[in-house]
């Protein structure tokens, strides 16, 4: 019993809106970032039967680079949001 009487830490209300702000910010921003990918791989003609994938352009390299970077930040603070607590509130 005295184990479930404890009080665990946790960050206060106003610290845990603001990491799931800035996480759905950051989905957002992946999103985004996957909406490029598409746009600079994916050539559509006016006929839909007509499909192509083109790989090697510059802007496609660092489309490719930003979906990464951004899906990985998403994780990190994924991973902060569902964690007790934080390295502020300590």
């Amino acid at each position: 019993m005295a184990i479930l009487s404890k009080k665990q830490p946790g960050c206060p209300i106003g610290c845990v809106i603001v990491k799931w702000v800035v996480c759905i910010l950051l989905l957002l921003v992946a999103i985004a970032a996957l909406l490029g990918v598409e746009q600079t791989h994916v050539m559509i003609s006016s006929d839909p039967a007509r499909f192509a994938v083109q790989f090697g352009s510059t802007s496609g390299s660092l489309s490719i680079i930003a979906f990464v970077v951004s899906i990985m930040a998403w994780g990190k603070q994924m991973a902060k949001c569902m964690s007790g607590s934080c390295e502020v509130c300590k």
